[in-house]
């Protein structure tokens, strides 16, 4: 019964999470915490921050966590499984109209039109985090609050990523590496 409890909570959580898995989170710790009772929002709250740890869509982790929290392996797979069902069929409708109709201007002109959507959401999700890692959140914008040494690694890995092509997974463990040994070095808390 809670191999089919998980399959559909996370079948439907799939089917109308939009936005990614950071847009969703209130929607998912609905289904979980307060209508199924699976886990506390202690709890929930500790799977969101071991997911954001881990590789993979933060959504698609979630779920996997909660159904190995509820059900062990076999619901880990249904969970999982179910969270991405949605997706796949709907990736799988459009990828099929969009090969038989890219060619078509509206298609063209929805296309274009997306485009600076897309480049400003980056933009936002860009100033969103750089707002938490030099100032511990945007709203404490202030000389003072800076993070000087974040701001330095920041610049150090853009110009690393752009003259060198350091890809993604090695600019993320340099930049590991790199604020390990100056916070360790300056004896600042982190």
């Amino acid at each position: 019964m809670i191999l089919f409890d998980l399959f559909t909570t996370f079948l439907l959580l799939g089917a109308f999470s939009f936005g990614g898995g950071v847009g969703s989170m209130e929607l998912i710790r609905s289904r979980v915490v307060t209508m199924r009772g699976w886990m506390t929002n202690a709890e929930f709250t500790d799977i969101i921050s071991i997911s954001e740890m881990t590789p993979g869509p933060l959504g698609i982790n979630i779920a996997s966590f909660v159904g190995a929290r509820t059900a062990g392996i076999p619901g880990t797979i249904v969970a999982t499984f179910s969270y991405v069902l949605p997706a796949i069929f709907i990736v799988m409708i459009m990828a099929k109209i969009f090969f038989r109709c890219r060619n078509l201007k509206g298609v063209q002109g929805v296309l274009k039109g997306l485009r600076p959507a897309i480049a400003a959401m980056v933009l936002a999700a860009a100033v969103s985090l750089s707002g938490t890692a030099w100032w511990n959140g945007i709203s404490n914008f202030s000389l003072e609050n800076t993070n000087w040494i974040a701001i330095a690694i920041s610049g150090v890995m853009l110009v690393l990523l752009g003259k060198k092509k350091l890809g993604p997974i090695m600019t993320i463990l340099v930049s590991g590496v790199i604020g390990a040994v100056i916070y360790a070095l300056l004896g600042i808390p982190v």
